[in-house]
């Protein structure tokens, strides 16, 4: 998985510069000149950190649900209405493990198609009972000698959320029983599953970001605009903005992510080259 880049990430940074465990409750920050110039970070334990730059990386879904208690003061209207106009939607994978594979040995995908597929929209009336329908391929896992015998199922949208809702069991009879039918084989049997919940995460509500109807380029933009503003008094680049959900091209990508991340890293550094040449950045971020 993506340990590997955590790990490589983490090895050029001293030891015990990340905390982990937490939260935080909101993003103090100044928008005018007679205010204190500083930001501070208050933690849901009660601890504040002051720091003269903070890049905020949480998911666009953490943001369309928490933005009005996360900042203080609030975010800019622009700011906030491409928040809210741009898409962030659920893609869940469903991990299937068997005893033995019941696919070729060449076979890297498995794609499902319905006979009344072009009654399948996004608003199904009974969620309920054609949940597994959306459910719309699996690729191999590959190689069987490193994973054994392991497919991924794909399901996005509104039966996505209601499948993280069921029990494993629950899920683990739909997925059975799908494989039956498209096999017409009865004694396939999984042996466990693994299912992700992105949308009942707390932390991201959701998997990532999506042009939705009504936004443009410009909301891409808007996302990735420090605060405060250019035409602001007060000390600029306090908050700055990173993560999928603030990329022009790459958006819904790790790739993507990991780009605004060194694009804010860039920015500051930027900041600090032209105002002072002769002297590196002391910042804390």
């Amino acid at each position: 998985g993506y340990e590997g880049l955590i790990t490589n990430l983490m090895s050029e940074l001293p030891d015990g510069l990340v905390s982990y465990n937490r939260p935080v409750r909101c993003v103090h920050w100044s928008n005018t000149k007679e205010k204190q110039n500083s930001v501070m970070v208050e933690c849901e334990d009660g601890e504040r950190i002051v720091a003269d730059h903070v890049i905020v990386t949480v998911p666009l879904g953490y943001l369309k649900r928490h933005h009005s208690s996360l900042f203080q003061p609030p975010l800019p209207l622009h700011k906030l209405h491409s928040i809210q106009r741009l898409g962030f939607g659920t893609n869940n994978k469903i991990f299937v493990e068997f005893d033995a594979p019941w696919w070729d040995d060449d076979c890297d995908v498995i794609q499902l198609v319905w006979e009344d597929e072009d009654a399948l929209v996004d608003q199904v009336p009974d969620v309920q009972r054609s949940w597994i329908k959306k459910l719309f391929g699996f690729t191999v896992v590959q190689p069987a000698e490193r994973y054994g015998h392991l497919v991924c199922g794909w399901i996005a949208g509104h039966e996505s959320e209601h499948m993280e809702t069921l029990s494993e069991q629950e899920v683990m009879h739909a997925v059975t029983q799908l494989i039956r039918r498209f096999t017409g084989n009865p004694s396939i049997t999984p042996r466990r599953i693994l299912r992700s919940q992105w949308f009942h995460d707390p932390w991201t509500n959701g998997s990532y970001s999506h042009l939705a109807t009504g936004c443009s380029e410009q909301d891409l933009k808007n996302m990735m605009e420090p605060l405060p503003l250019n035409e602001s008094k007060a000390r600029p680049l306090q908050v700055l903005f990173a993560g999928e959900a603030t990329h022009l091209c790459y958006f819904s990508t790790v790739h993507g992510a990991l780009l605004t991340g060194w694009r804010e890293a860039d920015r500051l550094i930027s900041h600090y080259s032209s105002s002072n040449p002769s002297t590196h950045p002391t910042s804390k971020l």
